[in-house]
């Protein structure tokens, strides 16, 4: 007679906890799915910090710029609201930096989060970049072809021989040597000599690299050199 009491209350609690798991079930989930719903419309809202990848993007305004090494990964700290910051899985913001033609061979480049450019249609704020600074470093020398002018070659032409000029064998040579010395060469000469006309033979003359500057190399170094009258000038 003792334990009929407690079995009594045994069995009360396990109708109670029975209806609470199977009485107005479409209630209840009527407001689990009300609380889901609200759960996402308060995060969708809410502002929210995301790491997200840039491209750099270095605008060299002159062709001979060369870069030597590849450029290390930047990323920044987007602030915004999560259906804001989803899109940049898809278009990545951008840094863009114009890089003149005087720049030295080595170049470094401060960057800051108002550097970073979102896509357009991404409403959100940058609040830190890394790394905050990048060193460029372009290659120290640089080739290219270039003509060769005539100012230095004296020709001894005989009385009524008429306008006599060089012609060079090849008319371009090649130079190579520090960027800064190449660009500013829009042509190379010969080393002073005189040349008798007439001459039917082809003359073998050095090019001037003394007047070019430290560390600069010409190919080929001798030119064939071939006098062409005009008698009727």
């Amino acid at each position: 007679m003792n334990g009929t009491p407690a079995l009594r209350s045994n069995s009360s609690l396990q109708r109670r906890l029975a209806a609470a798991f199977t009485e107005r079930l479409a209630l209840k989930a009527m407001a689990l799915l009300l609380a889901v719903v609200l759960w996402f419309v308060v995060n969708a809202k809410e502002p929210q910090v995301q790491l997200t990848t840039v491209r750099f993007q270095p605008v060299l305004l002159d062709s001979s710029l060369v870069l030597r090494d590849p450029l290390p990964q930047f990323q920044a700290i987007v602030a915004g609201a999560p259906r804001e910051l989803i899109k940049l899985t898809t278009t990545l913001p951008l840094i863009r930096r114009q890089v003149t033609a005087d720049a030295p061979d080595t170049l470094v480049l401060d960057l800051r989060p108002e550097d970073v450019v979102l896509p357009p249609d991404v409403d959100a704020v940058v609040r830190d970049v890394q790394p905050r600074s990048v060193t460029l470093r372009f290659e120290p020398t640089w080739t290219r072809r270039v003509p060769i002018v005539a100012a230095a070659i004296d020709i001894s032409a005989a009385p009524g021989s008429g306008f006599v000029k060089p012609l060079f064998d090849p008319q371009t040579v090649q130079i190579s040597g520090p960027r800064h010395l190449i660009l500013k060469m829009p042509s190379v000469r010969t080393v002073k000599t005189t040349i008798p006309y007439p001459d039917s033979l082809a003359h073998l003359v050095d090019i001037d690299t003394a007047a070019l500057g430290p560390g600069v190399r010409v190919r080929p170094g001798q030119v064939k050199v071939h006098l062409l009258a005009n008698p009727g000038t």
